[in-house]
This record gives structure tokens, sequence and C-alpha cells, in this order.
């Protein structure tokens, strides 16, 4: 009987408490996500921590309050004093806060961009329209930053959050969707978020921070937003990932580099962004490359060249593969596709990408939809003739 009561008494104490959630992924130590109920109540929430600190006699934490992509606090304290604001009314959960991966490797021709200007394979040469480059259209990479004064970024890139490029991933990323040499999108605005640290470690409260910096910066205008990288299942992403497509930001996301269902890590899994994995130059998926429903289109990813930040010319480039790699690919059709349709939203872009992808090239999808990004009909005719011969690496 003095057992049940115990518990009884212990289920009654933990009722009144908000979830914590935690996952598989490596730990933010004392670093935590706070979901409040409703925007009103950011204020309320962060006040009320702050007093019960001060009861204690402890300094006020160190707290960023989100305000667009979903209401919540990013919060810095030690994890022996989380159980003391659980209790606060207007929370709704709390998550503690984990490392994201990034999802492209290093690993010598230019055959991606070959590749998805035809339906039926390579031949030689990557045809553009110089009239349809994605001009006046934001694009935003979260990831390890950007190394802005790259040549192939023609003086369109800068930072918006955290600090430039000391990795290399980030600037190949935004190479591929938007640089002048290896890219697509040749004129668009890039924007840098470094939402990783130097060990590529990507903190769930960065990448939280980083997309307000997106809402502040776009407000409704929205644009493109690329992520290369995840997590395992996580409600604060995917929430906030979500949030970014109600307010009319097309987001493409890298499915993963382990082989497992798309839908079992986070942002893949969400239903309104437009998930990538990777094929090589035969069309076949990459072995790594995550699979499934929830993957909504194959893009290349083995084998990439494009831009990278090792030396202090300005032109390094580097090979990667990885689906972080096939993500900046949709990333950079989109932005054609909204450069000649500004109006377009989320779910048309969405639509137009799947409905113009090639269908039934890919041998093994493991379940997932056998489309391969195609953006010749996204482009529009060819306007002068302008194409570019990847084996000479010039202009013809």
């Amino acid at each position: 009987m003095r057992f049940l009561i115990i518990c009884l008494c212990v289920a009654l104490a933990n009722a009144g408490l908000a979830p914590l959630l935690t996952s598989n992924d490596r730990s933010v130590p004392n670093s935590w996500i706070i979901k409040i109920k409703d925007f009103d109540e950011v204020d309320h929430v962060a006040d009320e921590i702050a007093s019960r600190f001060k009861r204690m006699l402890l300094p006020p934490p160190r707290a960023t309050k989100i305000r667009y992509v979903l209401p919540a606090l990013t919060l810095q304290i030690p994890a022996r004093l989380i159980d003391d604001i659980r209790s606060i009314e207007g929370i709704e959960y709390i998550e503690q806060d984990s490392f994201g991966t990034l999802y492209g490797t290093q690993v010598n021709p230019i055959w991606n961009l070959d590749r998805i200007d035809s339906r039926t394979g390579t031949d030689g040469y990557y045809n553009y329209n110089d009239n349809v480059q994605g001009k006046g259209v934001n694009v935003y990479i979260m990831d390890t930053g950007i190394q802005t004064r790259h040549k192939v970024f023609t003086s369109r890139a800068s930072v918006l959050y955290g600090d430039e490029d000391s990795i290399g991933h980030g600037t190949h990323v935004a190479g591929t969707a938007a640089g002048a040499t290896y890219g697509i999108a040749r004129e668009a605005n890039v924007y840098s978020l470094n939402v990783c640290n130097m060990f590529s470690y990507c903190p769930k409260s960065t990448v939280v921070e980083g997309l307000q910096a997106v809402r502040e910066h776009g407000g409704t205008s929205g644009g493109v937003v690329s992520i290369s990288l995840g997590w395992s299942q996580s409600e604060t992403i995917n929430t906030a990932v979500k949030e970014m497509v109600t307010a009319g930001y097309v987001v493409s996301v890298a499915a993963g580099n382990s082989n497992i269902d798309a839908c079992s890590v986070s942002p893949a899994s969400v239903n309104e962004v437009i998930t990538v994995g990777a094929v090589d130059d035969s069309d076949t998926r990459a072995g790594f490359s995550n699979h499934g429903a929830c993957l909504d289109i194959f893009a290349p990813g083995v084998d990439i060249v494009s831009s990278t930040n090792s030396d202090y010319s300005f032109s390094a480039t580097k090979i990667m593969s990885g689906t972080s790699m096939a993500c900046p690919h949709v990333t950079g059709a989109v932005e054609l596709f909204l450069g000649q349709n500004p109006g377009a939203t989320p779910a048309e872009v969405k639509t137009a990408l799947l409905n113009d992808a090639t269908s039934d090239v890919i041998p093994d999808t493991k379940g997932s939809p056998n489309k391969l990004l195609y953006i010749s009909v996204i482009l529009g005719p060819i306007i002068g003739g302008v194409v570019w011969d990847h084996r000479r690496m010039t202009r013809v």
C-alpha cells in the first residue's frame, strides 16, 4: 500500500511538469529548447524563468526568444536545474538540444550539371538560359557558413547569421545552388547561415535561431532555404521547418547518408519540404542515400565538384559526395523557378519540380519515388544557344 501511495504522489507531481524530450543524437551540454504554447506567452515564460533563478540567488540564464518560426526559447542552464522550470505555465515541452550531422563527405568531372538538363543521360554539355538565372531570389544556406568572397558568388553572397565558413561544406553547397561556375542559379542572392561549430557539430538551437534570422530578414517575401544536415526525429526541428513553409519559404533538405528510411530523421521526414536523395553518374541510387516514402526526388550527389574555402585565392574547389551535395541541385532549380514565377507557393513549386522530374530511370530506389531532377522545362527554351562545355570548362 505504501508503494502505491508513493507512486501516486510521484505521478501527481509529474503531471504538472512539461514533457522533457530527448533523442539518440549527441546532446549539447546544458542547452535546451523551450517550446511555448503560444507566441503571446514567450515574454511571460522568459520572465518567469529569470524570476525563478533570481529566487534561487542565481544569475539569469542566457536565453534567446524565438518569435517567428515557433514560439520558443533557446536556453542555457545546467541539467540539474531543468526540473525547476518544467512547471511554468505556458511551456508545451522542453527538448534537449543535440548536434545534427552534415550529410557530405570529401572524396574529379562536373557531370552533375550535365545530367540534370537531359532526360537520357550526359552529352558533355550543360545547357542553360542566360535570362533565367534566379535573379532577385533569396537563397538561405543553413550549413557551416559560406566563404562569401569566393569568386563563384560574384559579390552576391553575404553573411546573415554566424561566422563565415571555416570547414568548406557550406561553401560547397552554396556553390552548387548558386555559384557562377559550378552552380545552377547564377544570379540569386546568397545568404550564409553558420549553424555549426568548427567541429561540424550543428546544434538544433542554432538552427532554430538561424531560421528566425531568415524570417526577420525575408519577412513574408519568401525565398529558398537549403538544409544539408539532419538529426534523428526532432519535434522542434520539424515544427520550425513546417512554419517556414507556412510562411511562404520553399525548404529543400538532404535525405541523409545512413541508408535508412528518411522518415526516421528530421527535417527530411517533414511532408511539406522537398527531401532529396543522391544518385551517381550512372543514375544509381548512392549506397549511402536514405530512401523511402518521405523522399521526394533524387539529384546528383556523388563526386560533385564545387567551391570550397580552403585557400585565400577565393577560387578553391573540392570534390564531395553526399545527399548534402544532392540537395542544393534542387535548391538551385527552385531558385530558377521562383525567378520566373515569383508568386508561386511552396506547394506549387514542389508540384512543378516533381511533375517535371525524369521518371523511372533509377534502378533501385528502395521504396522512394523514382524521380530524378530535371530542369530544362523549368528553365524554358534556351535563348541565344548559351551552353557550358564542362569537359573544357569554357563557354561555347
